[in-house]
């Protein structure tokens, strides 16, 4: 509180500088009834600006908007799935035994990382998943926020702000900003029950769910939504000709359900509206890992005489609230303060598997232990309007808690019947020395000025300064401006700075595992750089990754049916944190002999930790059509089209710490880590939805080009063709209240390159394991959907 009473001076100074506000309008209290009703108004963002919602001929920076209707027309999926069918430069793989990866799959925006997405519910801040992604996926080495947690039917629109954004929203906002609106008053209450499968026989979906909504006087609702989702597993592993031509694998979507239950109320109180919003989802989910075979020496036959496929199993608990107020002062002042608390807790739990070195009698089930994240945010916001000009300001307060806690013995523990393989297998358990308990808090101040330079011309600045107490203090700043040129155009330009904070999971995440070596036990693992190995081997507390941004762009809108817009951006990161590589001797050859005594000291065979790594430069374009049209007898016609091409590299690689021998290109810049960064992602995508909408029936459309993307196969980089898919749904109202959907998604049963398709020499990858876990839109092909409304 007392630093926002030290920017109350500086709000005074700026207000008294500014004009007085003018009479709001009042244009559609002018139409008859009869017009009114038919009425379309422009898709509006909140995001992006202060100064309100806006439309795409007022946005000075570039925006999008999906509605429900679009999102609920491309599948029966979660929120991630229905924005990675819409979003051009949303990438939403679904990668497959990569541990806990299979049961939250990250998403990413513009072929950045999925920790430099900032996503807000309702404007305030989504706290990120406690699963750090360690595996060889796409999003390694970060956290991002879990979008499946929130139920469709609960969802208004989407604004998607593609442009850097720390300056005003804080951390993380470099690729963008992901608002997910809410439903508030005046909408219907209604229940869906959905079904669906893949042509491929598996992946039975099963979803119910409820909104309910209870309109209060004053323009006030209380909307609750509950849902239940059962998805099936698939599974498109190949047979494995070591065991008989057995598929004994697992390679596809997780076994997954999920219960959720979000809310959403406002209660106006005079000048005054109390609101909150939030949500709870407990999701159960199981996934295969690696399969052991009968005559594997990880493997006891007196137990699996068979083999055996250990199956990593967590239970997800995601909670969310909001709770605040806001009002108008009577000067004119808008303010709002409000709490928002997030919680993720990620416990694994691994069945039909053992440890090894127990012997026979090791259990078959493991409480490998758990990681959590709680994020507590106190914000208060001051809004003024002074005739044209806007000038906001505000104060937040941020506290963080990340953990890790350790599995039951047997998940970790090394016994004396093995040489090789202690713990659990699939996933071994967090041993006590694993365990973390870190802490972090911020302070931050921010303003944020619309001035009209001039009727046509408006320039917007911000600055935002925040102190952490785990590295210290940023500054950021951005200018943009906008300038109307005539009647139907914008033309817009924006430069800014950003920054995103190491996460809590990046500085403390530890995991290790014991190996017996003779009469020497050894270990091996990931350490938080506060870790007496990692310090010893040159590890440093963690910097922010800061990033300077530049976008140059037009909207041209003849008519209000039509829209179009082009922007160029440009975005450099310095510091992006990543994890080494393992310092060994096995590993690197170079490393110093100094390193390799520190390992034999400690007992390690081989330790890595995250360190800030490398600059990088991400270019691209977009490209945006959105055309309606009002037909007669109630028809309407909805097509929107959009590209994107987008392309990092690496610009700059650091000092590597002296202590090892070694550069950072080695150390971090192996041909698999090169190749994630620079072409893991298709460079481009194109997408076109359309929707055709009768009294009776709507029919909608929904094609997707997904760009050339590149993997590695051991050190062989494999390039994997562009691909095509098309969603289809139509809906017949068999009255007001009662809507049949039946649809399918990726009719024309499109499938990534397989491994064995792109290379001769790479056939045996593509045996057991046929798809590179970077698949843009997964590998399941073709599958179809019915789904029944009802309004009541």
């Amino acid at each position: 509180m007392k630093r926002l009473l030290c920017l109350l001076p500086l709000w005074t100074a700026c207000a008294a500088a500014l004009a007085d506000p003018p009479a709001p309008r009042n244009d559609w209290y002018e139409l008859p009834l009869d017009e009114l009703v038919r009425v379309q108004i422009p898709p509006q963002a909140d995001v992006g600006s202060r100064d309100g919602t806006h439309s795409a001929l007022d946005a000075i920076v570039p925006t999008d908007v999906y509605t429900a209707e679009q999102l609920q027309s491309v599948g029966p999926g979660g929120l991630a799935q229905a924005l990675a069918a819409l979003v051009p430069g949303f990438n939403y793989p679904r990668p497959s035994i990569a541990d806990g990866t299979d049961h939250a799959p990250p998403f990413t925006l513009r072929s950045l990382n999925p920790d430099q997405v900032l996503v807000l519910v309702n404007g305030k801040r989504l706290h990120q998943s406690a699963l750090l992604h360690t595996n060889g996926t796409i999003g390694r080495g970060s956290s991002g926020a879990d979008l499946n947690t929130i139920p469709l039917l609960a969802v208004e629109r989407v604004e998607v702000l593609r442009d850097g954004a720390a300056a005003q929203y804080g951390s993380d906002a470099i690729a963008g900003i992901i608002n997910i609106v809410l439903k508030g008053y005046g909408h219907a209450s209604q229940a869906q029950l959905g079904w669906g499968r893949t042509t491929a026989g598996d992946g039975l979906q099963r979803q119910a769910a409820v909104f309910h909504s209870t309109p209060l006087a004053g323009d006030g609702f209380i909307n609750l939504t509950a849902e239940l989702r059962d998805r099936g597993a698939t599974n498109r592993a190949g047979p494995d000709a070591l065991d008989g031509g057995r598929i004994n694998t697992h390679f596809g979507d997780a076994d997954t359900q999920d219960a959720v239950l979000a809310w959403s109320a406002e209660v106006p109180r005079g000048d005054t509206s109390l609101y909150a919003h939030g949500h709870v989802n407990r999701r159960n989910s199981s996934a295969g890992a690696f399969f052991r075979r009968a005559d594997d020496e990880r493997n006891l036959p007196q137990i699996y005489p068979q083999g055996f496929l250990p199956r990593i199993e967590p239970r997800i608990t995601d909670f969310a609230t909001t709770l605040g107020a806001k009002g108008t002062s009577d000067s004119g002042t808008e303010w709002d303060l409000a709490y928002t608390g997030g919680f993720n807790d990620f416990h694994f739990y691994v069945a039909n598997s053992l440890n090894r070195s127990l012997g026979v009698s090791s259990p078959t089930a493991f409480d490998s232990g758990a990681t959590s994240l709680a994020q507590h945010t106190i914000s208060a916001d001051l809004r003024r309007n002074f005739g044209p000009h806007t000038l906001s300001g505000g104060y937040e307060y941020r506290v963080e808690n990340y953990r890790i806690r350790q599995g039951e013995p047997a998940s970790w523990q090394l016994g004396a019947d093995s040489a090789w393989y202690p713990g659990a297998q699939g996933f071994g358990g967090f041993a006590p020395e694993n365990e973390a308990n870190a802490w972090r808090r911020s302070h931050a101040l921010y303003l944020d000025l619309k001035y009209a330079l001039a009727p046509q011309l408006v320039l917007n600045a911000a600055t935002r300064a925040e102190r952490y107490s785990d590295f210290g203090s940023t500054l950021n700043g951005k200018l943009a401006l906008r300038l109307r040129p005539a009647e139907h155009w914008l033309l817009r330009t924006s430069v800014s700075s950003g920054f995103r904070a190491p996460s809590l999971a990046q500085s403390h995440f530890t995991s290790t595992a014991m190996v017996r070596d003779g009469d020497d036990i050894l270990q091996y693992g990931s350490y938080g750089v506060d870790h007496p190995v990692a310090r010893a081997l040159g590890a440093t507390d963690l910097k922010p990754e800061n990033s300077r941004h530049f976008t140059l762009g037009a909207v041209w809108q003849p008519t209000p049916q039509l829209t179009a817009s082009v922007d160029g951006f440009v975005t450099d990161i310095s510091d992006r944190i990543m994890a080494t590589g393992y310092i060994a001797g096995w590993n690197l050859a170079q490393l110093s002999p100094q390193a390799q005594a520190i390992l034999q000291q400690n007992h390690v065979d081989g330790a890595t930790y995250f360190t800030n790594a490398v600059g990088t430069r991400t270019r691209g374009l977009d490209l945006r059509l959105d055309y309606k049209q009002e037909l007669p007898q109630g028809r309407r016609w909805h097509v929107s089209a959009a590209f994107q091409h987008a392309a990092t590299r690496i610009t700059q690689v650091n000092r590597a710490p002296a202590v090892l021998g070694v550069d950072m290109t080695d150390l971090i810049l192996d041909p698999y880590t090169r190749v994630t960064m620079e072409s893991g992602q298709p460079r481009s995508a194109f997408k076109l939805w359309t929707q055709y909408s009768t009294p009776r029936y709507d029919l909608a459309f929904n094609l997707s080009r997904f760009g050339s993307y590149a993997s590695t196969y051991g050190a062989t980089e494999v390039t994997f063709g562009a691909r095509w898919t098309l969603d289809a749904q139509f809906s017949y109202h068999w009255n007001k209240n009662t809507t049949l959907t039946v649809g399918g998604t990726n009719v024309l049963n499109a499938r990534p390159a397989q491994w064995g398709a792109t290379d001769d020499a790479l056939t045996g990858a593509g045996k057991i394991i046929p798809y590179s876990q970077y698949a843009p839109f997964g590998y399941n092909g073709a599958a179809y959907y019915v789904r029944l409304g009802v309004r009541f």
